[in-house]
């Protein structure tokens, strides 16, 4: 026989009082998510940063807090990299502490994604399921990725980049003067290749200690297929930075200036905004 106490129905929580439903609603407006989301709505609405705050003082005011309530992390840069040369750390330093408005991007907030200690880590867990999906639609059209070592298949390289910046169908991502003469001078090249090895994808990654920029990262033409080569290659790219003992990849963007489908491709691969601090060390 059931007792009556195993019967009664546990009491309702109480509804949260106002004090409460503020709070949280402070803590939704001022979180990493609403800085993001901020960023977009002032980019899509086309005004300039002041106009959009003068628009909407109470978002600009949570877009200050969130900015201030950013997790931090510390970048202790060597004077030289492990393998590498100066020119890495000075090509760190330089995007991590790179100006807008007047302010280092590292004290506003750089987009970075944790490169895990384990490289199989890279595509683990639920959050990466979708990352996972468009990894294997990659594979299955044979799309692979390999290290370039070679200087002549480098400049090659550089030049395709430069003919497909200069030819890119979307004016917003078209440059008519590409700024890549700096590329030579960084250790980690990554070309996304089809099954004929065709080139769709150029990564060139400078790193320092745990640090590590995309200092570029473009598609070598505007099919598909190049498209995707992306998450392939973004995933590469993580397994090969953690074998190399890089923590933290940053982008050399600020949050602002991304388009809506680049801030869109970073979420989903884990990027998110952090507040760095720059130490040199050694």
């Amino acid at each position: 026989m059931t007792s009556g106490a195993a019967n009664r129905t546990a009491p309702a929580a109480a509804p949260p009082s106002r004090l409460e439903r503020g709070r949280r609603r402070l803590v939704a407006a001022t979180s990493e998510p609403s800085l993001v989301a901020y960023y977009g709505d002032r980019q899509a609405a086309g005004h300039g940063p002041l106009a959009f705050a003068v628009r909407h003082p109470a978002r600009t005011a949570a877009a200050l807090a969130a900015v201030l309530r950013l997790p931090r992390l510390r970048a202790d840069l060597p004077a030289r990299g492990p393998g590498c040369g100066e020119a890495e750390t000075d090509a760190v330093r330089a995007a991590l502490l790179s100006r807008s408005f007047g302010v280092p991007m590292a004290c506003t907030g750089v987009s970075v994604l944790p490169v895990p200690a384990d490289p199989e880590d890279v595509v683990a867990g639920r959050a990466k399921q979708t990352l996972r999906r468009k990894i294997r639609a990659a594979q299955r059209r044979g799309t692979t990725t390999r290290l370039v070592t070679d200087p002549g298949e480098r400049e090659a390289l550089l030049e395709l980049a430069r003919r497909c910046e200069r030819k890119h169908p979307d004016e917003v991502y078209r440059t008519a003067e590409p700024e890549v003469e700096d590329l030579p001078g960084y250790a980690l090249w990554m070309v996304a290749q089809d099954s004929r090895g065709t080139p769709l994808l150029l990564a060139v990654i400078p790193a320092s200690g745990q640090w590590a920029v995309l200092r570029y990262f473009r598609t070598l033409g505007f099919d598909p297929e190049h498209s995707d080569s992306r998450y392939l290659a973004t995933a590469d790219l993580a397994r090969e930075l953690a074998a190399r003992g890089v923590r933290h990849l940053a982008d050399t963007s600020h949050p602002a200036a991304l388009t809506p489908g680049l801030r869109h491709f970073q979420r989903m691969l884990g990027f998110r905004l952090h507040r760095v601090t720059v130490r040199r060390v050694g």
